[in-house]
């Protein structure tokens, strides 16, 4: 566990905290954390913070903005498109992010759909690929890239190239 590293005046803003919920809820262990805070045990005091998810880095959080924004664009496409022949409407959902290897990009995905962001792409309560993903995104971006990052209404065509991607390179025809 790394060390959480505050300043005096952090540590008394938040034993203060602690102190008055200490007395909202009835609760001595908020009591005991505003001790540990006011008296400098930072080893104590750090273990307040486990529950904190890192920061996500800006690179992938990015990278799920981009593969989100994607999925939506080939959503909202096939919605309007007239002929879907070819297209089914598996091919053109989110598949998620894998919640064992990838639980930072699940644990963002859903903290975007919970802001009403990407809500018509990302189901209810997230979606677990149950897989890795980053080589089939790397694929997906990396076509829509060689594409000229096309966005809404993306034509047929272009809607096909980005599913064909999906298919890794040693199992195409």
């Amino acid at each position: 566990m790394s060390r959480i590293k505050l300043t005096d005046i952090e540590r008394l803003i938040l034993a203060n905290q602690y102190e008055i919920l200490a007395e909202l809820k009835d609760d001595e262990s908020y009591a005991r954390r505003a001790e540990q805070l006011r008296d400098g045990h930072e080893w104590l005091y750090a273990q307040s913070f486990e529950w904190l998810s890192p920061n996500l880095p800006s690179d992938q959080a990015e990278h799920v903005l981009t593969i989100l924004g994607i999925y939506s664009d080939l959503k909202a496409s096939y919605e309007a498109l007239e002929d879907k022949s070819g297209i089914e409407p598996h091919h053109v959902a989110f598949p998620g992010f894998d919640g064992n290897n990838e639980p930072e990009l699940l644990s963002f995905s859903k903290a975007l759909r919970d802001a009403d962001r990407f809500a018509e792409t990302i189901p209810e309560y997230g979606k677990n690929s149950h897989h890795p993903t980053t080589e089939l995104y790397g694929r997906i971006i990396a076509k829509w890239q060689e594409l000229g990052k096309p966005s809404y209404p993306l034509d047929k065509d272009t809607m096909m190239t980005i599913i064909d991607a999906r298919i890794h390179p040693d199992n195409r025809k």
